[in-house]
């Protein structure tokens, strides 16, 4: 995104000190803009997921009876479960089931101090994984062109760092996922570049 935003802001950033300026605050405006909506779509996710896991819970509490608290509970386990087991194993699994999730606690509804630092936390990490792109146009005062192609290469090997790291983690090539990650931000920088960027 702060690739897009730098390139984009490249067409109207002119030359200059003032047009590195501008290209700076493209490059944090992002940074800050990303990581305020990664941060309350988190919170949103946590306070959705809690309230569906409540309601769930107050559907078993609640059921008229033993048969439609049971049903309730296989509705939720059996698409889960049923490539795996058979009908009677996921029966006998809701029945010892049942009754541990009546007595679970129920859920917060509302936002918590939790959220709250998992959105902070997000937030900075948005803002600091992607501020080395910004500090060609902190160094590189008077040529905007030259600041901007520092802060596409530094923002490549980011990507290609972040391939490989998620290469590794899910067991395929990290050299390969890095060069492919870092290949689809080159030629998002191709194109940006051909149009004038």
């Amino acid at each position: 995104m702060v690739l897009d935003f730098t390139l984009i802001a490249g067409f109207t950033a002119g030359t200059g000190e003032q047009a590195v300026r501008h290209l700076l605050l493209a490059a944090l405006g992002c940074n800050v803009a990303w990581g305020v909506i990664d941060g309350a779509l988190y919170i949103m996710g946590s306070l959705t997921e809690r309230r569906q896991r409540r309601h769930f819970l107050m559907r078993l509490r609640h059921a008229a009876s033993e048969l439609e608290a049971f049903s309730t509970l296989s509705g939720q386990l059996d698409p889960l479960l049923e490539p795996e087991t058979s009908a009677e194993d996921r029966e006998r699994i809701s029945r010892v089931l049942l009754p541990v999730l009546s007595k679970i606690h129920l859920p917060e509804e509302r936002v918590t101090r939790e959220d709250i630092l998992g959105s902070i936390a997000i937030f900075w990490i948005d803002f600091t994984a992607v501020f080395p792109a910004a500090i060609p146009f902190l160094i590189i005062r008077h040529d905007p062109r030259f600041a901007l192609r520092v802060s596409n290469a530094l923002l490549l090997v980011l990507l290609f760092a972040v391939g490989r790291t998620w290469g590794k983690y899910n067991r395929v090539s990290p050299f390969l996922t890095g060069l492919c990650t870092m290949t689809i931000g080159l030629v998002l920088v191709g194109v940006a570049i051909a149009l004038g960027g």
